[in-house]
This record gives C-alpha cells, sequence and structure tokens, in this order.
C-alpha cells in the first residue's frame, strides 16, 4: 500500500496511468467549459464591487474564459497522454485562479470582499488530476501569482492573512478530494484487472483458457520470427478420458483435469503458457525453447502423470497422456500452423499406443 492507496507493480501504474488520463479525457471537457462560462459570468460582482474597473475586468475574464474554453475543446478533441492531462489541467486551473486573482487586484477592496473566489479553483483542481499528488503542482502558478499581487499591492495583516488561508484550504482541500478520488480509481482499475484476468483463465483448473493462448501465441510467434528465436508448442490430450468420466463420473473426471494442471504447473517453467483449450486438451507454449528441450519436458510431464495417483471419495486410479510437439520453422510460421503441426504430432501418438510423445514433423529437422 503506499499512502493509504492501493499500489501496483511499475509496469501497472503506467497502465493505470494511462487508464485514468483516458476516462479524465472522455469526461473533463464539459465541466472545463461549464467552469469558464461561470468565471465570466461573475463580472456581475466585479461590476457591484467596483463599477470604474468593469472594462479591466471583462478583459482579464475573457482572456481566462478564452483559455479555459481552449482546454476544453482540446479534452474533447484529442486524446491526451497523462502527461498532457496535467499540462492542460494546469493551464485551466491556472486559467482560472489568475484571473480571479488579477480581478480582485484591479477592484478596490477585492482581496478583502472576494478570497473565498481564490479557494474555488484549487478545490476543484482535484478533478484535473491522475494522481494525487499532483493536484497541489497543478496550483503552484497561480499560488505564486496570488502572493506577487498581495505583495506588490501591499497587502497585509488580516486581508493577507485571509486570503493565503482561503488559498492553502483550497489546495489542501483539492490534496485530500484528489487523494478520495485516486483511491476510488484505483479500486476501479484492480477490478477492471480481475476481470481482464477472470476473462483468460479457465475456471476449473486455474490455468490459461483458449483465449489467453491465442493471444500469447501470437506475439511469441512475431518475437520468434522478428528475433531468430526457438519457440515450441506442445498439445496434449488425456487417455481414455471418455472412459474415466463414464467410469467414475463427471466430478473425478474434473478431479483428473485438475491433477493434470497441478502436474503441469510443477513440472513447467514460469515463462512457459499452460492452458486448457477444451475438454480434455491442454497446450503448453514454450518460448526460447528448442524441440529437444521441448521433448524432454514433454517426456518429464508424461511420466510424472502416470506416477501419479487420482483419489476422490475412495477411488483411486491413473492417468496417462498422449502429447504431440511442433517448433517454430518455415514450415510453421503462424499459430494456426504451430497448432495444426502438434496436433497431426498429438493424432500420431494416439494410433501409436498412446501414452508417448512424438514430435511433428516440421520439429524434426
Amino acid at each position: 500500500m503506499g499512502f493509504l492507496l492501493p499500489t501496483f507493480d511499475e509496469a501497472t501504474e503506467r497502465r493505470f496511468d494511462v487508464w485514468r488520463a483516458s476516462r479524465l479525457n472522455d469526461a473533463l471537457s464539459t465541466p472545463v467549459a461549464i467552469g469558464a462560462v461561470a468565471m465570466f459570468s461573475f463580472l456581475l460582482w466585479d461590476w457591484l464591487l467596483d463599477p470604474t474597473q468593469i472594462y479591466a475586468c471583462i478583459a482579464i475574464r475573457t482572456v481566462g474564459t478564452l483559455a479555459m474554453l481552449w482546454c476544453a475543446w482540446t479534452y474533447r478533441s484529442r486524446r491526451l497522454s497523462p502527461r498532457g492531462l496535467q499540462a492542460v489541467g494546469m493551464l485551466a486551473v491556472t486559467s482560472g485562479t489568475v484571473t480571479i486573482a488579477l480581478t480582485q487586484y484591479m477592484l478596490t477592496d477585492g482581496f478583502l470582499y472576494g478570497p473565498a473566489g481564490l479557494a474555488l479553483f484549487p478545490t476543484v483542481s482535484a478533478v484535473v488530476v491522475t494522481r494525487a499528488r499532483q493536484a497541489p503542482l497543478v496550483n503552484l502558478p497561480g499560488l505564486i501569482l496570488v502572493l506577487v499581487l498581495l505583495w506588490v499591492q501591499g497587502i497585509d495583516g488580516f486581508t493577507r492573512f485571509n486570503v493565503v488561508v482561503f488559498v492553502g484550504a483550497g489546495v489542501f482541500a483539492s490534496f485530500i478530494l484528489a487523494l478520495a478520488l485516486e483511491h476510488t480509481a484505483r479500486y476501479g482499475f484492480q477490478l477492471e484487472l480481475k476481470l481482464e484476468e477472470q476473462a483468460h483463465i479457465d475456471p476449473l483448473t486455474g490455468i490459461a483458457n483458449r483465449r489467453r493462448l491465442e493471444d500469447r501465441a501470437r506475439e511469441e510467434v512475431e518475437r520468434a520470427r522478428r528475433f531468430n528465436r526457438p519457440l515450441s508448442l506442445m498439445i496434449m490430450d488425456l487417455d481414455h478420458f471418455k472412459g474415466v468420466n463414464d467410469r467414475y463420473g463427471h466430478p473425478f473426471g474434473d478431479k483428473v483435469l485438475r491433477t493434470l494442471a497441478d502436474v503441469g504447473l510443477a513440472n513447467l517453467r514460469q515463462t512457459d503458457l499452460f492452458a486448457r483449450v477444451g475438454g480434455e486438451e491442454f497446450v503448453v507454449l514454450m518460448p526460447e525453447t528448442t524441440v529437444d528441450m521441448a521433448l524432454q519436458i514433454a517426456e518429464r510431464l508424461r511420466s510424472q502423470l502416470s506416477a501419479t495417483q487420482v483419489t476422490e471419495e475412495g477411488v483411486t486410479t491413473t492417468v496417462t497422456l498422449s502429447i504431440g510437439i511442433s517448433a517454430y520453422g518455415p514450415d510453421a510460421q503462424t499459430v494456426e500452423a504451430l497448432m495444426a503441426q502438434a496436433d497431426r504430432a498429438l493424432y500420431a501418438a494416439k494410433t501409436q499406443g498412446r501414452d508417448r510423445v512424438v514430435i511433428g514433423p516440421g520439429g524434426l529437422g
């Protein structure tokens, strides 16, 4: 845990920034535009406080409003990166704070009667940042200008104290609000990660499913092609599995499938992707693995499973495994070709008596 926040590894943190930026990009255009129009409407307050400065205030508020409307247009028309989002958010917040500070500087007793307005944009700045720690940063230019204007105008005593307190309270409130929003966003992102993971997991065995295999296999085939690296694939099938189901029932058959998954996970490497692709058929994708290495792994798997007793509610039996292997090469340059070669090798293993490993034609060379 970070500061009251769930944290992720470095790569996932980058994904979170992009995920959060995308959602803020979609959401901020209308609020920023409304804020710009609302800020311009405060000309009435300027006129009531000091009518002699109304034209100067109109000019100041027009420039600030146009700057904020440009930010709103940018949110709507572009897909901003996290850094771009922070820059545009800083411009929007600074435009609002600077506009209010300059009008109060122009008006007689503006800082005396209007400090609450200076807290407005620092407070709402929480909604334009992807991280809570950015909230004080996006307020920094506006805060510096307020302090400079107070110094230039010679404001001191209670009025200066009051303005600083209001602006400081706004910045602090923005940080607390941004922290709550980031906390909520992180839990939402965490939920999406879990749902994404579940979409790629076989619920019975807990290993990868066909969807995950297909996604990863295409990545690994492309890597093998681009960098000329070895890549092997094995398809395995439980022998006489239908007979196991018919004789002992489907709950026992499920136990057999989970046993194969456990044996596979215990004997495969972290770089291998182990997936159940349907029924009693499993696939192992093995990056950086030659056919000879894949054969050794397959034989270890086969012998380990055949020596493992499966026990469920007083019933004990053993099962065997047939395996077909293929390798990336001239005759297997796509995921489909790799699967087809391994499938033919698996069929050969079945016809040759089962409980054996066969290498596909493309892997023999």
